[in-house]
């Protein structure tokens, strides 16, 4: 299979609701911003999201936008800026299923 690069605009030909998406970054450094905000804008829904290895902005903004129907994670933290606000919102009230692999 050989690579392919796109350009972020044509995301929406390859997401689909219910797919499982890896993001990778930190917390908050190399989080790829620009993917996530396209991801966004494509209105999939009931995403299987995979932290590589710690989440923090990214995921965070994913699931405060409604992508995520569930995350795989060892931590979601914004580092010294405390919890990630709507990843604790969504997994306190039940929204969001959170499969904890510290």
């Amino acid at each position: 299979m050989a690579l392919e690069l796109i350009e972020l605009d044509e995301i929406g030909r390859f997401l689909r609701s219910g797919m499982t998406v890896g993001i990778g970054g930190g917390p908050l450094l190399i989080t790829p911003t620009g993917l996530i905000r396209e991801m966004i804008r494509t209105g999939a829904r009931n995403l299987r999201l995979v932290a590589s290895s710690t989440g923090g902005f990214g995921l965070d903004l994913m699931i405060g936008a409604g992508l995520a129907q569930s995350v795989e994670f060892a931590q979601i933290v914004l580092n010294e800026y405390g919890p990630a606000p709507n990843f604790r919102r969504w997994a306190e009230s039940g929204r969001l299923r959170c499969l904890d692999h510290t």
